[in-house]
């Protein structure tokens, strides 16, 4: 699980766990803190009872009061009804008995009473010193450590923002757009990883201009010596030399169609422009490509209308037909279409491996070494740009190739 998260959602996990973490760790400090003082002021008013109760066995004028009062920081009410108001609604935090008396500790209004009672003394003393637990010390050392946490978090936000600017940008260079730039011009890894970047980028260009301008030329230096050479060939007399001439020359020349076909098809910059058409309009002009006619096809078409870029669809579908005729056993094919889809059945063997083993461009297998291993992948291509989809099964002895319309 934790390969598969981002840098980014990994580094959020850390800091809200930190969080979690410094907020529990205040949390625990200030209940074990406030059980301190509690106890601090349980041990006060034990120490203060316990004095009063001794004294009070000594029968104590007014001075030693005075003075023990002085000494604790207690002031006695001398009030009935205000002892009575204490006793009957203020919060009772303890209540101790021992040999020497009882004590009884009072909570009300945020200042705390002592009520010690003894064989006829019976006085209630008020703490005149404030105890009421401060949180002003912790709440300031939490927002500070918080502060701290958040500047932190905020930093390695800004140190990392670059690195997603330039996924971004990598995956927009994926694309198919090559004028990516990666402007960081940090001296940290990241503004290394970017300088390295651009110049992979400038030499991919390279390349692919190189590679462009090289298929380009190829095509156009072959396309017209092959013209000139099937001109020559109609001229010969042999029957059996001219139309072995011919056949070559005509393979020449689909192959640099294909190549072509490809060219345009790996290209990042591929459009495909669609328009409204019959598929009988597209099936005939997939006919024409291939300069057959249909006594070969066993057709079972019904026509509908459908949104493509009818060349690229034509070719798709001469491929698919043309595949079908030449590896067929019976050299038939048997077309059935559809709006939901559109089928290519010839007899013969299953294939021998997945279809997509075969829709890779240049793949044959031994007993197809006549094609040129472009036929599928042209078609899977075509097929993906239309968000189609290829598909193939095997039925009955015959192999199905099968563009789904409706695979959305």
């Amino acid at each position: 699980m934790i390969r598969n998260t981002s840098i980014s959602s990994f580094i959020n996990l850390i800091f809200a766990l930190a969080f979690l973490s410094i907020f529990l760790t205040f949390a625990m400090f200030i209940k074990y803190d406030k059980e301190k003082h509690d106890q601090n002021l349980q041990n006060r008013y034990e120490l203060i009872a316990e004095n009063f109760l001794i004294l009070f066995q000594d029968n104590p004028d007014q001075n030693r009061l005075n003075q023990l009062f002085k000494k604790f920081n207690v002031r006695p009410i001398e009030s009935r009804d205000r002892r009575l108001e204490i006793i009957n609604h203020a919060e009772e935090l303890t209540i101790t008995q021992n040999y020497l008396g009882t004590y009884r500790v009072y909570k009300y209004d945020d200042t705390y009473y002592i009520y010690v009672q003894q064989y006829g003394y019976n006085i209630m003393l008020k703490d005149t010193n404030h105890h009421s637990y401060n949180m002003a010390f912790i709440t300031i050392g939490f927002i500070l450590a918080l502060l701290v946490f958040l500047f932190l978090y905020e930093i390695l936000n800004r140190k990392l923002r670059p690195l997603k600017i330039l996924n971004r940008q990598i995956i927009e260079f994926s694309k198919g757009n090559k004028d990516i730039k990666l402007n960081y011009t940090g001296n940290d890894e990241i503004g290394t990883i970017a300088r390295n970047f651009n110049e992979a980028i400038n030499i991919i260009n390279n390349q692919s201009k190189s590679k462009d301008l090289f298929m380009r030329n190829m095509m156009h230096e072959l396309k017209t010596p092959i013209t000139k050479a099937m001109f020559i060939a109609e001229t010969l007399d042999n029957e059996k030399t001219r139309d072995n001439l011919q056949r070559a020359f005509r393979r020449m020349d689909d192959i640099i169609k294909e190549l072509a076909t490809v060219e345009k098809l790996t290209s990042h910059n591929t459009m495909i422009y669609k328009e409204k058409s019959d598929f009988i309009f597209i099936y005939e002009k997939a006919l024409d490509l291939m300069l057959i006619s249909k006594e070969k096809i066993v057709e079972d078409i019904e026509n509908f209308e459908l949104e493509v870029d009818i060349y690229m669809l034509s070719i798709a579908l001469k491929n698919l037909i043309d595949n079908a005729l030449k590896f067929s056993t019976n050299k038939k094919a048997t077309i059935v279409a559809n709006e939901d889809f559109i089928d290519v059945i010839s007899k013969g063997e299953a294939l021998s491996n997945s279809l997509d083993y075969y829709t890779d461009a240049f793949c044959q297998e031994e007993k197809r070494s006549s094609g040129f291993g472009l036929g599928l992948y042209i078609v899977k291509t075509i097929v993906n740009l239309h968000k189609f989809k290829l598909e193939y099964s095997y039925k009955d002895g015959a192999n199905h190739f099968t563009i789904n319309l409706k695979a959305n």
